[in-house]
């Protein structure tokens, strides 16, 4: 979609600016407003993943109405139920234990709680997805579809966990405790083994870079970005709701702020890796014309 170029440009913008001002003010912020009981940072922050993944569960419906109106294989149909359910489980999978995770409501209730939580937005959404698609008009929306998995996966499952996991940079409510030393994005915590075990510390207090849940929220951007190739009666709600999404990214990076789980450059960074990988996206798709709405009503 050619015409989500600028606003691409600047919601990336605005996350590179994160990442530069974070890389000067992080420890300055966090100190200034962070609290790891902060109420209403610890809501926002287990409600923002089952939100995020919405968007998912969204494309499942999507999938479902493919399978039942599509005029398409057999064999794809059956695909396009797998994928459906897959979206599904993925929307209440892991939005799940962030109700009542160590991101969450520590301990208020079992994790296993947090399930069942999430699994009715997750529902509502995949059959708000369906009600949405029913009428789609690009029959080859179901390979859109595909990419935004494909995008997902690598932002999500590959380079978020992967920065995690090379970095350890620990989180704000450990290092205001005093037993571990302030690291910025870029110096990674070598140590961070030792310090566990001397100090009998979660690894979860290892995984501040980059904010698993800003980017999970980010996903509404991707959602909303490829929204117009199903239908045109899509076309002028895009922008308000890509600033709505915009909005809700913001909300929940400060939450995550405010509880002391991560910095502005961990946040900041979170949708940047997310909207690099739509941007390109974005560019791809807008290129091969087998793709289009207007090629394919």
């Amino acid at each position: 979609m050619k015409k989500m170029r600028l606003p691409l440009l600047i919601a990336l913008i605005v996350a590179v600016i994160g990442i530069i001002f974070g890389s000067f003010f992080d420890l300055q912020l966090s100190t200034a407003i962070a609290s790891p009981n902060n109420m209403f940072a610890l809501i926002v922050s287990a409600i923002g993943p089952t939100i995020g993944f919405s968007g998912v569960a969204i494309m499942g419906g999507g999938f479902i109405a493919f399978a039942i109106k599509g005029k398409y294989p057999i064999g794809l149909k059956i695909l396009f139920y797998v994928l459906a359910a897959a979206c599904y489980g993925v929307a209440i999978f892991y939005p799940g234990p962030e109700y009542f995770g160590i991101n969450g409501f520590y301990g208020a209730a079992p994790e296993w709680v947090g399930y069942i939580i999430a699994f009715f937005p997750a529902t509502g959404a995949l059959i708000g997805g369906y009600f949405l698609l029913k009428d789609w008009q690009n029959k080859n929306l179901w390979i859109v579809f595909v990419i935004i998995i494909g995008l997902l996966l690598l932002a999500l499952l590959a380079t978020i966990p992967t920065l995690k996991d090379n970095m350890h940079r620990p989180r704000f409510r450990t290092v205001s405790t005093g037993v571990v030393e302030f690291h910025n994005w870029w110096q990674p915590c070598t140590n961070y083994k030792e310090l566990m075990e001397t100090h009998n510390i979660e690894s979860d207090n290892f995984k501040s870079y980059p904010s698993g849940h800003t980017a999970e929220a980010s996903i509404l951007f991707v959602i909303i970005t490829f929204l117009p190739l199903a239908h045109h009666k899509f076309d002028k709600l895009q922008l308000p709701l890509f600033i709505g999404a915009g909005a809700l990214v913001l909300l929940v990076a400060f939450a995550r702020i405010l509880a002391a789980a991560h910095y502005l450059s961990d946040v900041a960074t979170g949708a940047t890796v997310v909207l690099i990988f739509l941007f390109i996206a974005n560019e791809v798709v807008s290129r091969i014309k087998a793709l289009q709405l207007e090629n394919n009503q």
